[in-house]
Order: structure tokens, then sequence, then C-alpha cells
């Protein structure tokens, strides 16, 4: 029978509001009260396909009773009612017992059975029979390949660390020294020394020293010691947006001459050109006439296009040949008299003129974004001037925002667009289209509870929630029917 409560949402939207909802709530307040914590979370499926967790959680000792108080709160805050005075269906939390084994132990357990099923295969030693799930009642082997399976046709991210230096920052500093390596008449090392040691710990594979170098866990991310340096793209996304990549790495408490390119190379996909020899064995020609009109609606054949005598496919367009309006003729009637070739031939041509000048006007608006990147010689006065005037408006300016301004940014907060203006930076109201849609929905979810994000990217679910608000077995009804 179907859940009444159901409201349309899938697997994936459990797992995104585990991550969305409940985990960045438990951060947040944990942040806003100055409580610390770090450790992993697993993800494991329940009968009914959804999703739920498995943490283990390392803080300090006067601090875990406020954090298991914190994260019981939010978890059991929806739907309250339904538990009763039986929580434990929601949420459950237990000191790891030494007698019983070590943290270890506890959290290798469900990393081993939700990655290959040959770990748990067989016969248990201390039982002598065949491993068996006690959530299941299955054997565990059947359990761990079920789980691979529902993981990997969700797309669920099994294992996740939290509360501990960066590993993408860790990721590129062994790139960076791979990169040292293979130039061995290059720097060896770092200029500063407790950066050079970070590097050392991450080129050795160590990462326990790397978190004790980047300085330990149970402290905030903004006194990490390296960071990921980012910069804005060279070249526009599909889409005519410039933006973000990955530079190197950097140290916000060193500043910005800290900081080293680990991506010196940018890479393109493109399509591979025939091979000369492939070629010459199958020669191809020319037939008389040129390509006839497709029998079907579609065509996935280039418009124009013709092979050499090598049978090796030449790009230049020929130039298409579209009736020439008559003097003194009505333009309605000449469209009418048309024959369906001539119809598309000057559709095509037209079509073809257009393309080449939205191309013409993106290369050169492309061109002028790029004039705007070099700093301009007196940066650093820039920046002083600038930090003083934001200061004075009530605003933050970080490092990377303002690299973005000296190159002739400006950025977008909270309706508003902060802009530079000789030496100081001034604020105007955000008037852009996109903008004004983003207010309206942000007005309606502060003063009507509006869900913007559910209606947009779930509208089913939204519109299924809204009606069992009103009409639960109308709801009922519509939920079985989509299923």
């Amino acid at each position: 029978h179907p859940n009444p409560k159901w409201n349309g949402a899938t697997m994936r939207d459990s797992s995104d509001y585990l991550v969305n909802t409940f985990f960045a709530a438990v951060r947040k307040k944990l942040n806003r009260d100055g409580l610390r914590w770090y450790g992993i979370r697993t993800v494991e499926p329940h009968h009914d396909g959804t999703v739920h967790w498995h943490m283990m959680v390392f803080a300090h000792p006067e601090e875990i009773d406020t954090i298991v108080s914190h994260t019981r709160d939010i978890a059991i805050q929806e739907d309250r009612h339904e538990l009763g005075d039986d929580i434990t269906p929601r949420f459950k939390a237990e000191y790891v017992d030494g007698s019983k084994g070590t943290p270890t132990s506890y959290i290798a357990t469900y990393i081993g059975k939700n990655l290959d099923s040959r770990a748990v295969d067989g016969i248990d030693p201390k039982t002598g029979k065949p491993r068996v799930d006690h959530e299941t009642g299955k054997s565990m082997a059947e359990s761990v390949e079920r789980a691979i399976g529902w993981a990997r046709l969700h797309r669920v991210r099994q294992f996740q660390f939290f509360g501990i230096p960066s590993r993408q920052v860790w990721r590129e500093l062994r790139r960076l020294a791979s990169q040292m390596a293979r130039n061995p008449e290059g720097p060896q090392r770092l200029k500063d020394d407790a950066m050079d040691a970070v590097l050392a710990a991450a080129d050795a594979g160590c990462f326990a020293t790397y978190i004790e170098k980047q300085g330990g866990v149970l402290v905030p991310r903004k006194d990490y010691l390296i960071r990921t340096a980012y910069d804005l793209a060279d070249e526009l996304n599909d889409y005519g947006e410039q933006s973000v990549q990955i530079y190197g790495i950097w140290s916000p408490l060193i500043g910005e001459s800290s900081r080293v390119c680990t991506h010196p190379d940018n890479w393109k996909l493109v399509r591979r050109k025939p091979e000369a020899e492939d070629s010459a064995r199958e020669n191809g020609f020319d037939l008389q006439g040129g390509p006839a009109a497709p029998w079907t609606r579609g065509n996935n054949c280039p418009r124009v296009q013709e092979t050499d005598n090598n049978g090796t496919e030449q790009q230049e367009e020929r130039p298409a040949l579209w009736p020439q309006l008559p003097d003194g003729v009505d333009v309605d009637e000449w469209m009418r008299s048309l024959k369906r070739h001539e119809r598309r031939a000057l559709m095509r041509s037209l079509r073809d003129k257009q393309a080449k000048n939205s191309s013409d006007e993106m290369q050169s608006w492309t061109q002028s974004r790029k004039q705007q990147r070099p700093l301009p010689d007196n940066h650093e006065l820039l920046a002083k001037e600038w930090r003083e005037s934001a200061e004075s408006l009530g605003l933050h300016i970080g490092e990377q925002q303002m690299q973005h301004l000296l190159r002739g940014g400006s950025l977008y907060v909270d309706g508003s667009i902060i802009a530079p203006q000789g030496f100081e930076i001034v604020r105007k109201p955000d008037t852009r289209p996109d903008s004004r849609i983003t207010q309206l929905w942000q007005r309606l979810s502060r003063n009507h509870g509006v869900n913007s994000t559910e209606i947009r990217h779930n509208p089913v679910s939204s519109y299924l929630k809204q009606l069992g608000a009103s009409d639960p077995e109308a709801a009922a009804r519509l939920a079985s029917t989509l299923q």
C-alpha cells in the first residue's frame, strides 16, 4: 500500500535532505556555538531504498554532550509527533566501548561491507556459519552487492570525511611534488618552511602528518595553513560565462606571494584528425548533383560536405545559392512562389549569417574580457583604499574577491552590485532580470514559506506536498497514480 505521506520524493531527494538540510543545519549550529568536531559518515540503504547514515565523530570531551544534543534536536525536529517517546528510529548515539573494539574497527566494518563482497564472503571463523547481515537477514555478501549497485545507480557518495583539512589541497600538493620531481633543474622546495613541511608530508603519503602540519583537527578552517587557490578561466564556457578554475595552492596566513601554480597547462578536447594511411586505402569520390534532401524529418549529416581524392572530408562550406528577390515584386507573393528546396536554401543562408555575426560578437566580447585581466600597476594601493571603503559600508572583501575587483569585475551581494569607483567602493542596486526573479523567490519564501528550490527542481513533489496539506486523500490517490 502506498504511504499516504509520500510526496513524490525520490531516493536522491532523501540523500539531498540529509546533506543539505540535516547536516548543513548541524554544521551551522555548531559553528555559531564555537563547537568543533571531525569524523566520517557512511551511507547505506534502508529496506525501502532510502538513505541512512552511520557517523563516527570525535570532539573535545567537555563538548561531546552538547554536540550530541544539538544533532539529536535537529534530526527529530521534523514530524516530531510521529516518533513519540522512542526517537531511535530517527537518531541513536552511542559512545565507543573499548572492550568491544576500537573506533577504527567500528567504522571499518561499515566501510568494508560497502566496498567488496569478497571481504565478507565465506564462513565466519567465530561462528562457523556464513556471515549474515543483521539488518536485512540476508547473507553479508549479497547485502554488499546490493548496496554497491544501489549506490552506483543513484550516484550516492558512500563515504565522506568532515572536519579535517582539505583533500583537494592534499591532491594539489602531491601534484606539485610530482612536477618538482620531473623537473630537477627547478625549485625542489617551497620558500616558506611551514608550507614546505606540509608538502613533504603529502609527498610522503602520510595523511596524519599532513593534518598535523596543516594545523591539526578541531580548529576552524580559516586557520589551516594551505588552501586551494582559484583563478578566472582563460576561456569562456559553452554558455558564454567566465568560470573559476583551480590555479594551485596558497597560504592566507602569508598572502598572495605564497601562490604556487600547479596547473600550468590548459587542456582542450579536440576532434581527432583522420590518419593518412587509412584514408589512402579507401579513396572517396564525389557524386554529381550534390546532396539530396533526406527522406526523414531529421538529417544528422553536415549541410555542405565533400571529400577530396584521398577520402578526407573537406570542412570548408560552399556558398549556398539562394533565390534573389526581383525588383518590384511583393515579398509575400514571392515567398509563396518559392519551391521547397529554395525556401530551405534561403533559411539556411539566413541562419548561417546570423550564427556568424553572433560568433564574431562573442569573440570580440571574449577579447575585451581578457583585456581586463591584468592587474593595474597601483593594485596594492587600490586594494588598501577599497578595503577601507568597504569596511565603512559594513562589507568585508576577501582576497579572491579583491583580485576579481582589481581585474575589472563586480560583486553581487544581497541584491546589490559592489563595484569600485575611483578609490572608493560603491553599492548600487542590482537591476538584472535574473536578480529580480531571485528576489521574488526569496520574498515568497520569507513571507509565505514557499520553497523555490523544490518547486523548480522537483515540481511534482512540491505539488503533492501542497495538495497533501489541504486534501490528504487526494494527494494519496495522485501519488498512487504516479507510481
